[in-house]
């Protein structure tokens, strides 16, 4: 069902649901000066976090969380019925920040609305002069034939991610085997979470762009059977692509995901 606008709102307008978190956020306090005159300038404005995201940002650090609320509001969705639940303990968040400051990774946590490619196609489209946006030069992934995995969704919820280059020039298979010695706790990442997540913290992170020159090589086969590869998001677009698994590349890397505990 389409959702319908008062006359005068075009179709990014806020829906009920969010006027009404947006106003009761005033009201408390929540959303300051400088964050209203952002929203009135057409920036995105800074939502207040959860309780559980500010214990995450206090020990990730600054730009190191993107929480639920600001996600939404950069992605003008709807918002969920219930605050999502925090599956990550404060002993794992530790660990991840621990090895954010020896250098050795970059994990971030972010919410994700768990869109699928295209849906986050049709929403961010690809105007290079309206940034973030995907490729709008490679366009293979919107063919019928390439649908039972560009339209597969995630679940939505919070996502802990190290955005460090891993396991670059390696082939599917032995990036795999690297993946699995560092234990059962460990796994790649999701494409669909990956790239909302690139598009996110572009918008509420100072235009960052999390995958600058590199892939993160997913789980996804096209119809051809290559495997899907999403990234390389710097002024001209986000690119989705695929590899076949011939000669390693340096563009081809990891993106590490930390399950749930």
């Amino acid at each position: 069902m389409e959702r319908s606008h008062a006359a005068g709102w075009g179709p990014d307008a806020p829906d009920p649901a969010q006027l009404k978190e947006f106003f009761a956020q005033i009201e408390s306090g929540r959303i300051t000066h400088g964050r209203l005159q952002a929203l009135l300038m057409g920036e995105t404005p800074s939502m207040a976090l959860t309780d559980v995201e500010q214990v995450a940002l206090g020990i990730l650090g600054t730009g190191k969380v993107l929480g639920f609320r600001n996600v939404i509001c950069a992605w003008n969705a709807g918002l969920p019925e219930a605050e999502p639940v925090m599956p990550f303990s404060e002993d794992v968040l530790r660990e991840c920040a621990e090895a954010n400051a020896q250098g050795t990774a970059d994990w971030r946590l972010a919410y994700a609305l768990g869109l699928s490619l295209r849906q986050q196609q049709e929403i961010r489209g690809w105007n290079r002069k309206k940034p973030p946006c995907f490729n709008p030069d490679v366009k293979w992934w919107l063919e019928s034939q390439q649908d039972f995995w560009a339209i597969k969704t995630v679940e939505p919820g919070y996502r802990l991610y190290n955005f460090a280059k891993m396991f670059a020039n390696l082939h599917w298979d032995v990036q795999e085997e690297k993946i699995a010695e560092l234990g059962n706790q460990f796994e790649r990442a999701e494409e669909q979470a990956v790239t909302e997540i690139c598009f996110s913290s572009y918008q509420l992170n100072g235009k960052e762009y999390l995958l600058p020159d590199w892939y993160h090589w997913g789980k996804l086969q096209s119809a051809n059977g290559g495997r899907v590869c999403v990234g390389s998001s710097g002024h001209r677009g986000f690119f989705v692509s695929i590899y076949w698994g011939g000669v390693p590349c340096d563009r081809l890397a990891v993106v590490l995901s930390r399950k749930a505990a």
